[in-house]
């Protein structure tokens, strides 16, 4: 039977039917109809609710692919781990006053840079695609290699966890409540300890690399010979005469800018004061003496006092050829001809600098030192004074503490000198006596008091100053107070190897950083990085 005729006939059979029997029929077929209709809103409701549920859960935007490299496909949650990762480095910097970068802001309303009008978002986002890019350049060459992640990789990875556990502990928080507070909805845990262990590997795998470049002393030589000047070391002093006008302000208080005129006269005066030192210091006799009994009469009122306070406040020492580069009077400094009592002025941007040449030679100190100690940490036996509000009596050690401390160190050092006086019998005692920082166990965060690889600067003045004097040798040893807010006591120190020379150091980290970055270039250079539809959710 066709449609037209079955329709027909229902109609013919609705014709047949009583009143009231037409009156039933159209209300099952309503109540069928209502039935119907609530079952289609009850799945759509259900459909909606699942939907929320997966969009705030964040699964449909995470794994929307957000860049490509090379052949590498990466989700919106991978690039947002390299995107923190860039943020978290500009705010550093901002705790320094060294970038703008505000987190308590969109960073898409932040400009990062003015000329372009670049905004945080997409520096952050080029920065992540710039390190996605190194990264799978260097895990695909790993893998290539067969390398796998080292013992101090790994111990990196299980620090940085063990960290964020830590702080999760501290703070009451679940882990996935802190990544949630961090990542948002993109990053889960799984996904950081994956995203942490693929980074830590690839730079592991970088710096094996790095450490297994060698250079021979000819060609280390050959470098230094071609950038002495910026590798030696430089004695010097000097003193600034301002060229700034003085500071006007209206009626208001308003500050008044100086008009070209009015700065270029103020330069001419400085210029003839610096000419007129000049005079002065190279006509005498003893040209760094008469250097130091000029500055007082040329630098500002603001500084004099310090000048006539100090005689070696304008003496720099050590100061290496690199940093001297920016200067106005580097050049001058670093010419081949130059002796020391040699005398000069150089223009600088407010004004001119006085200076003298006192030496220049190959900076022979050691680049590093390995170092073992005991430290003895004076007795904190005071309450605090609610009358001095700048001071904290109950962490400062008295001066009976300080020299108990003391007299503890000498006892130690009796026993070690009383033995058979090894790096390894100062180790022992170390473990034994040290106030040292320790772990769970009881045991020195620094195993036998052994710091390896130190730096100049790295140790307070009086204890770096010891360490890298040119005549420490091995077995040498001594006593140091520690002034240090919360260390306040005495050291024991075990001078145990010095690095090679800073000169030769310096020319063999130039070289092999140089080539590492060759390298690098040449791993990266055929991987094309390019963002995807879900790099709009980054950020």
């Amino acid at each position: 039977m066709s449609a037209s005729r079955e329709k027909k006939q229902r109609q013919s059979d609705l014709d047949s039917l009583t009143e009231k029997q037409k009156k039933d029929h159209q209300e099952a077929a309503a109540q069928k109809r209502k039935v119907i209709t609530y079952w289609i809103i009850g799945i759509v409701a259900v459909v909606i609710v699942v939907v929320l549920l997966v969009w705030n859960s964040g699964i449909l935007v995470r794994n929307v692919t957000a860049a490509t490299v090379g052949e590498h496909k990466y989700s919106v949650t991978d690039v947002t781990y390299y995107y923190q990762m860039a943020a978290d480095t500009q705010y550093q910097w901002s705790q320094y006053g060294l970038s703008s970068y505000d987190p308590s802001l969109p960073d898409s309303e932040q400009i990062y840079n003015a000329e372009t009008g670049q905004t945080y978002q997409e520096y952050f986002q080029t920065q992540a695609l710039e390190t996605l890019t190194q990264v799978t350049a260097l895990l695909d060459a790993a893998e290539a290699e067969g390398y796998t992640l080292s013992a101090d990789g790994q111990a990196q990875i299980d620090a940085q966890i063990s960290s964020i556990e830590d702080f999760c502990i501290n703070r009451g928080l679940s882990t996935s409540s802190y990544f949630s507070q961090r990542y948002g909805k993109l990053v889960k845990e799984s996904d950081f300890k994956r995203l942490l262990t693929d980074y830590v590997t690839a730079y592991d795998y970088s710096t094996s690399h790095q450490n297994s470049l060698t250079y021979d002393d000819a060609a280390i030589q050959a470098y230094y010979d071609e950038n002495s000047d910026t590798l030696d070391v430089y004695d010097y002093r000097y003193f600034f005469i301002s060229g700034s006008t003085p500071e006007q302000t209206d009626e208001e208080g308003n500050t008044i800018e100086p008009t070209e005129a009015e700065t270029a006269a103020a330069m001419s005066a400085a210029k003839l004061k610096a000419e007129q030192a000049l005079e002065e210091i190279e006509g005498a006799d003893d040209r760094e003496a008469a250097f130091i009994e000029a500055a007082p009469k040329y630098v500002s009122e603001s500084s004099r006092e310090n000048y006539e306070e100090d005689d070696d406040y304008s003496l720099t020492t050590n100061s290496s050829g690199s940093s001297l580069s920016s200067r106005s009077f580097g050049s001058w400094m670093m010419d081949a001809g130059r002796k020391s009592g040699d005398v000069t002025y150089t223009e600088d941007t407010n004004g001119y600098y006085v200076v003298l040449f006192l030496d220049r030679r190959q900076n022979t100190a050691p680049s590093t030192v390995d170092i073992r100690h005991i430290l003895i940490k004076a007795d904190l036996t005071q309450t605090d004074d609610p009358a001095t509000e700048d001071t904290d009596e109950s962490a400062v050690p008295t001066q009976e503490a300080l020299d108990a401390a003391k007299a503890e160190c000498e006892r130690i050092l009796a026993e070690w000198e009383g033995g058979d006086k090894t790096a390894e019998s100062f180790g022992a005692l170390a473990e034994e006596y040290s106030d040292d920082t320790r772990n769970d166990d009881g045991s020195l965060y620094r195993s036998g008091g052994l710091y390896e690889d130190v730096t100049s600067g790295y140790m307070f003045s009086a204890f770096n100053d010891w360490i890298f004097d040119t005549a420490r040798q091995s077995g040498d040893t001594t006593l140091i107070e520690n002034p240090q807010d919360g260390q306040q006591g005495w050291h024991i120190v075990y001078f145990q190897d010095k690095g090679a020379p800073s000169w030769k150091a310096s020319s063999e980290n130039a070289l092999r950083s140089a080539d590492q970055s060759a390298w690098l270039d040449g791993l990266t250079e055929s991987y094309e990085a390019a963002a995807a539809e879900g790099m709009s959710q980054v950020g």
